[in-house]
């Protein structure tokens, strides 16, 4: 079976061709005389072909019912599941598909971002995933006799293969303490240490997690500095790997939690906010990704030791081992999740919606988009999860970090080119790829930063409820995997360095 994918396609123009010279060579030109008697021979030439070529309103187009099934069911009876895999079958050679922006095409278990996708031989099999914010599926279609064609399918809600509920249960599981080991983990006291037993722990139920996922994974244990009383770095690597050997790619979030004492606050025990969200966030990546196909090899990691200096994913970065960080491919991006939830569209106790970040780099210039991720980055927030782009508050979100912050200081969707650092993601821009992070309050508008009460009962009554909470983890969630899914499948994104 063989399809044809659409890419965006650039449009050259033939230069230096005037008045017959091109580019300083003389070009005979042809007379109106010729140039008729030419045209004669063609036309003469190709009548015996005409009853090949026919006419396409001569061709019967194809009743949608007969050529369209999705998710085993015909057109007339389907109905699209919204946040979930939905598998198609498209007949007819020559038949094309075209989906709307908030709904993504998958071919051969492959984003396709253009949207659109041509059955070459008899059958398309695909996948659509609609986000679950979907309400109205519209389907074009051009069939192969040209005619073109609307197809509105109803939409059923469903369980988003990233959703804020099985986060939430997660997030209880790991963070609560009882007798009962089925019930809850108790995965809490993740200080990066040494030795330090709850961390470990806690690493061998993270790696368990991927291993039964099918993933390649690994512990990187590193004591890389010479003073046995400093952290040591204990990372959970999973690798899956893509068609591409040539190239790399990955998704992280800090495991290990602020250690006692840590300022500005004291440190923290559960550190729900920073960072078992985003921790269970690559948890549920790692679920919704396993039946899918990269173009890189790819790592989704749990980092430790960034609460003590990016010591995690530097001992990744910069040592050699099989399963490190790859010295001969080129890395291309990564996205980091760091903590997330605390986040439009939740509110604040004003009437406020909390901040929304999310920074891409490098950024040298804060006058010119310099990487194609951002691009990825806005298409995703703006056309395909619609978010409030221009959303402003009455006021200022508290102190800036970043260059740019006299023109969003008031800004509830933060999503631009930034130097911000401050997480793993510096570790990877450092070494050229473009990078992603995603960041929710902060500092003056989260005063439980670092602190005894960073736990996940008081990001509940933060945000006003658990439903709150979880509305605003999935949008970022699926803010990020869209992110992933998308710039794994754009040539543009490239190692800068």
């Amino acid at each position: 079976m063989k399809t044809t994918i659409f890419q965006p396609v650039v449009n050259h123009r033939i230069k230096g061709l005037k008045n017959g010279v091109q580019d300083g060579k003389s070009v005979t030109m042809l007379s109106s005389k010729s140039l008729s008697a030419i045209l004669l021979m063609l036309i003469m030439a190709i009548a015996p072909l005409s009853g090949c070529i026919g006419n396409n309103d001569d061709v019967e187009t194809p009743d949608f019912n007969d050529i369209f099934t999705l998710n085993q069911v015909r057109a007339d009876l389907a109905v699209v599941v919204a946040g979930e895999y939905n598998e198609f079958i498209l007949e007819g050679e020559g038949t094309m598909i075209t989906v709307p922006e908030d709904i993504m095409l998958f071919v051969n278990n492959t984003i396709i971002p253009s949207g659109m996708a041509v059955v070459e031989e008899d059958r398309l099999f695909g996948m659509l995933l609609p986000t679950p914010y979907v309400t109205n599926a519209t389907l074009n279609i051009t069939h192969a006799n040209g005619v073109k064609d609307s197809y509105p399918l109803p939409v059923a809600n469903g369980t988003a293969i990233v959703n804020g509920d099985e986060w939430f249960d997660k997030m209880e599981f790991i963070t609560q303490v009882c007798a009962d080991s089925t019930r809850c983990g108790g995965y809490i006291n993740r200080w990066m240490g040494r030795p330090n037993p709850a961390f470990e722990r806690a690493a061998s139920f993270f790696q368990g997690h991927f291993e039964g996922l099918g993933y390649d994974t690994h512990i990187l244990s590193v004591l890389d500095h010479q003073n046995p009383t400093e952290p040591e770095s204990l990372n959970v690597i999973a690798w899956k790997y893509g068609r591409n050997s040539s190239c790399v790619q990955g998704m992280g979030a800090h495991m290990d939690i602020a250690p006692p004492a840590s300022p500005p606050a004291g440190g923290t025990y559960e550190g729900a906010y920073d960072n078992t969200g985003g921790t269970v966030a690559m948890m549920l990546y790692a679920k919704a990704f396993v039946d899918l196909e990269f173009e890189c090899d790819t790592f989704l990691a749990l980092w430790s030791s960034e609460e003590e200096g990016l010591r995690g994913s530097n001992a990744f970065a910069n040592n050699d081992c099989s399963y490190c960080l790859p010295k001969d491919k080129e890395l291309k991006f990564y996205i980091n999740m760091d903590m997330m939830g605390i986040s439009w569209p939740a509110i604040k106790a004003n009437g406020e919606p909390f901040p929304y970040h999310a920074w891409s780099g490098p950024d040298n210039d804060p006058n010119e988009i310099e990487v194609e991720i951002t691009y990825v980055m806005d298409h995703v927030h703006r056309n395909i999860l619609k978010a409030p782009m221009d959303l402003r508050i009455d006021g200022t979100y508290g102190a800036g970090c970043d260059q740019h912050w006299e023109d969003h200081e008031n800004l509830v969707m933060d999503v631009h080119e930034d130097t911000f650092g401050r997480s793993d993601h510096v570790t990877f821009r450092d070494l050229g790829a473009q990078t992603i992070f995603h960041l929710g309050a902060y500092d003056a508008d989260y005063d439980a930063y670092h602190s005894p009460s960073d736990t996940l009962a008081n990001m509940i009554d933060v945000v006003g409820g658990e439903e709150e909470l979880k509305k605003s983890m999935q949008f970022v969630m699926w803010a990020a995997m869209l992110e992933f899914l998308i710039a794994d499948q754009t040539p543009e994104i490239r190692n800068v360095g």
